[in-house]
């Protein structure tokens, strides 16, 4: 959302949810159109229906197991179509925990993908295919904690060693990219990445004693996958393609009751360059709340380097007024101003915003005037009028 400064494809989407106890079912179907083509019949793609499935099931001796079946049928770019039937089968047993502290965690994974596709070039136009692929990975911690007066110090380094055989389709040209939260799984891309690897990483925390439990302070993660060789069927942007990856991590500073900061990065291998730096800060002082966001990506993960900051005034519980802007230093430009007011109550959110867009045309800088009305119902539907 940062990056993006206008989004030019249509979605129209309607879906229904149905969750209970330890199962979900979703159905839905979806149009869209993307502006910028110029050939109408390539401008529309419809994915229906979409039907997704799940179901958990418990055992005390062997664990969880966690069923996921996802049916869907494609047609895009006026004649390549898609039909799948996709079925996971994920097990999680309990964890085991020796004498001395080690906790050893053990997960499998198996994919059965079945496919039909015409006139595409990432799948096999060969009629119908049927596809089994599996991944396995285990995973030792040792977490340590440090108790004090007023926080609680914990620290932990974790090894997961993976092993996923037989062969991946290719995705070096998809926009996928490492980051600590998908560190550990056992797909970090949508197939499950073959080969062996190896994965080491640490966990701190400092927490604050307060009268009814405790607070996180501050946290520090950070983790690198080794791998046994090098894959070019990844993508170069996630740097899982390389034998030693990025080192990913991300950085949380929560202030006392005024808000928090969060920083995610990405260190070169070489331990000297960093590709990748978000920063989300978020203050709140009551009647004023603060944010500002920053990006910067570098070498082959991007190149794209923004900031936004925005201030808002809260006059009473129903109404407020807001301040944002936008600036691309890449280009060295200002993008765009919004200011807004929104008027709020239990059953109805209403909405009037000013943009003032900037954009670059050839030799000229010219800018962009809009004003915008929402109006939303709850919880009922979104309902917005432009108007220029």
């Amino acid at each position: 959302a940062l990056v993006d400064s206008e989004n030019t494809n249509l979605q129209n989407e309607i879906k229904y949810s149905f969750v209970k106890d330890d199962m979900f079912f979703d159905i839905a179907a979806s149009a869209y159109e993307d502006l910028n083509v110029d050939k109408k019949s390539d401008k529309y793609e419809y994915i229906l229906p979409n039907i997704m499935y799940g179901k958990t099931f418990f055992t005390e001796k062997f664990g969880t197991f966690d069923l996921q079946s996802n049916a869907l049928y494609n047609s895009y770019e006026t004649n390549k179509k898609k039909t799948f039937l996709t079925n996971d089968v994920i097990w999680s047993p309990p964890s085991h925990i020796t004498k001395n502290g080690f906790i050893n965690t053990l997960q499998g994974m198996i994919r059965n993908t079945n496919y039909e596709t015409r006139k595409t070039q990432e799948y096999k136009d060969m009629g119908q295919v049927s596809e089994l692929t599996g991944v396995l990975s285990h995973k030792t911690s040792l977490p340590m904690k440090k108790d004090g007066a007023n926080y609680t110090k914990l620290f932990s380094p974790n090894f997961m060693a993976r092993y996923a055989p037989g062969h991946m389709r290719n995705l070096s040209g998809k926009d996928v990219l490492l980051n600590y939260t998908n560190l550990y799984s056992l797909n970090k891309t949508s197939e499950i990445e073959d080969g062996l690897s190896a994965i080491l990483g640490i966990d701190f925390k400092i927490n604050k004693k307060k009268d009814i439990g405790e607070k996180e302070k501050f946290s520090l993660s950070l983790g690198q996958v080794f791998n046994y060789e090098k894959n070019k069927d990844l993508p170069s942007k996630s740097s899982l393609d390389q034998r030693m990856s990025d080192v990913v991590g991300e950085i949380n500073y929560n202030f006392s009751e005024i808000g928090k900061i969060d920083y995610k990065f990405s260190l070169d291998h070489n331990l000297n360059d960093l590709n990748y730096n978000e920063i989300s800060t978020q203050l709140d002082f009551g009647k004023v709340q603060f944010n500002l966001d920053y990006l910067e990506q570098q070498k082959h993960i991007g190149d794209e380097h923004y900031a936004s900051s925005g201030i808002t005034l809260n006059f009473n519980e129903n109404n407020k007024l807001g301040f944002s802007t936008k600036k691309n230093f890449k280009t060295d430009s200002t993008e765009l101003y919004d200011i807004s007011y929104q008027y709020e109550v239990d059953c109805l959110t209403a909405g009037l915003v000013y943009r003032r867009e900037f954009y670059q045309d050839t030799d000229d800088l010219e800018p962009k005037n809009s004003l915008m009305f929402t109006i939303t119902f709850v919880p009922f539907t979104n309902v917005s009028a432009p108007l220029k």
